[in-house]
């Protein structure tokens, strides 16, 4: 984790590089940074709340059900049963 000191000390850096700064795509990249820095530090602090987990409630599995074949097997010479291929 970075120190939060060390994170405003580049926060400062940047600051007066922005205020410097005589063209506006210097400028906006460091106020990014500035961004970046304060999105780092304010997410590196403890949480000091512990979110809580609500159980979901258990429910029995659906019971499988077989579906009968719409058509019948053929069992003549030369038939595979379930193929895709008997017709």
């Amino acid at each position: 984790m970075i120190p939060i000191e060390r994170i405003l000390e580049e926060m400062e850096r940047h600051l007066r590089t922005a205020k410097n700064a005589g063209d506006t795509a210097t400028k906006r990249e460091s106020l990014a940074a500035i961004r970046a820095l304060s999105e780092a530090a304010l997410g590196s602090r403890p949480q000091n709340r512990i979110p809580e987990v609500e159980p979901m409630p258990l429910s029995a599995p659906a019971a499988p059900h077989a579906v009968p074949p719409a058509v019948q097997k053929r069992e003549e010479d030369g038939a595979n049963g379930d193929s895709i291929f008997d017709f």
